[in-house]
């Protein structure tokens, strides 16, 4: 799994430039704007903060990439609980039930 994680206007999620090889043509970032994965409890009040708003499918994308993540990064650290309550959490933003999503964020930080 990546390391550095890219997080701006585009594009959100792991740094899928290849090192071994250089970059392709079309991979040409003047800017390096991979950084280490946010730390969990910031990443699940960022998707809280980001579900007041999806009224758009790019919000809702964007919600979902950042529930993938905080379910990474929970299963990473070795914390079940919370990654259990952030997957009930993209479920319900699927489904389009913020209140849903929102109360099972509220779990998943208090699992922490």
């Amino acid at each position: 799994m990546a390391t550095k994680w890219v997080d701006n206007e585009v594009y959100f999620g792991p740094d899928r430039r290849r090192r071994d090889a250089g970059k392709r043509w079309g991979d040409r970032r003047r800017l390096n704007d991979a950084g280490e994965p946010p730390p969990l409890g910031a990443l699940l009040r960022r998707l809280r903060v980001q579900l007041l708003d999806l009224s758009t499918a790019s919000d809702r994308h964007r919600a979902i990439q950042l529930a993938n993540l905080a379910i990474v990064e929970a299963e990473r650290k070795h914390l079940p609980a919370c990654a259990d309550a952030a997957k009930e959490a993209a479920a319900c933003i699927n489904a389009g039930d913020t209140a849903g999503a929102d109360a099972w964020l509220t779990q998943a930080v208090g699992a922490l």
